[in-house]
């Protein structure tokens, strides 16, 4: 069997396993139902389908945020009727959740004109940015770092203006992504509930997600062991098949953007990875380009310290 082998699964037996350790893990708890944060994407449907097989569709429930500081999509695409046709769940269970109360005291805060009790001011405004605005803000600003591969999860001190005014622009858009699972917390608690996330393994191999936000802070996450080219294997084992053909990608992917590279390619690239290949023998397995292979390897080892959970010393 070759590495490339190992990419395939047995999607009915995978299924299987999630189920029975989810089931068993709330069933010891006493946990009544679960809960997953709604993005437009077949991991969040999957967990969806996922989660009605577990505790039944009654005591699953979405949470879909919204505020004109976060969302500038158009009304229809926020409509409950229209998310709720891919997950068929009672009306009732789409939430949704208004964030511009908190969003603003973050805007505030990061504001010159905001003044702390203990009298420091926070320097050098970041623009009060909608969560959209600002991700493409950050792929256009961080085009060279990415290229050059000195833009990752933070790794050293921001040493120029520049570096400065993007690592806070970051801050900015993390914090909106953050008071997303502040929010899914506040419903999950308030209703004996446990979170789902629905990160796959090549965005958590890779760092695609906030430490501690919506693709992190829950309870599961049970597409994190898949590679994402192992998660349409399941989704279509799901008969998800009509929902993946029509979800057209507006933009490229964060793999075509960041490495230049398809998601299979990425992901022939981390199962090495994993196996400790060194990037040569990557290239030499593959015939990947080898400055490709250098990139995923940079975000890869770059971007450990927000897999792990916060550092306790050994006494």
């Amino acid at each position: 069997m070759t590495v490339d082998n190992i990419l395939r699964i047995d999607p009915g037996y995978v299924k299987s396993k999630i189920i029975s350790y989810i089931r068993s893990i709330i069933e010891k708890r006493d946990i009544e139902g679960l809960l997953i944060l709604y993005r437009d994407c077949i991991e969040v449907i999957m967990n969806v389908f996922l989660a009605k097989e577990i505790v039944g569709r009654e005591n699953v429930k979405v949470l879909v945020t919204k505020g004109r500081f976060l969302y500038k999509q158009p009304r229809e695409e926020m409509d409950p009727v229209t998310i709720n046709k891919n997950l068929d769940l009672p009306h009732d269970n789409v939430v949704f959740a208004n964030k511009e109360r908190p969003l603003k005291e973050i805007r505030e805060v990061l504001s010159r004109s905001y003044e702390i009790k203990s009298g420091f001011i926070v320097p050098e405004a970041v623009p009060a940015l909608n969560y959209n605005l600002s991700y493409l803000l950050l792929r256009e600003m961080t085009s060279y770092e990415i290229e050059k591969m000195t833009y990752a999860p933070p790794v050293k001190k921001p040493s120029s203006r520049r570096e400065r005014f993007i690592q806070r622009t970051i801050a900015h858009h993390k914090s909106q992504i953050r008071l997303r699972i502040l929010l899914a917390f506040l419903l999950a608690e308030s209703e004996n509930k446990s979170i789902i996330g629905s990160p796959n393994k090549t965005e958590w191999l890779l760092g695609l997600f906030t430490k501690f936000g919506i693709y992190h802070a829950c309870d599961f996450l049970p597409l994190a062991g898949l590679y994402r080219t192992q998660v349409i294997q399941l989704a279509e084992h799901l008969g998800l098949q009509e929902y993946i053909a029509a979800k057209k990608p507006q933009s490229p992917s964060s793999f075509e953007y960041f490495f230049n590279l398809s998601v299979d390619e990425v992901d022939r690239i981390l199962i090495r990875l994993e196996s400790d290949f060194s990037v040569v023998k990557i290239f030499e397995e593959t015939g990947i380009h080898l400055e490709a292979i250098k990139k995923v390897d940079h975000y890869y080892r770059g971007s450990n310290y927000a897999r792990t959970v916060p550092l306790i010393p050994e006494y």
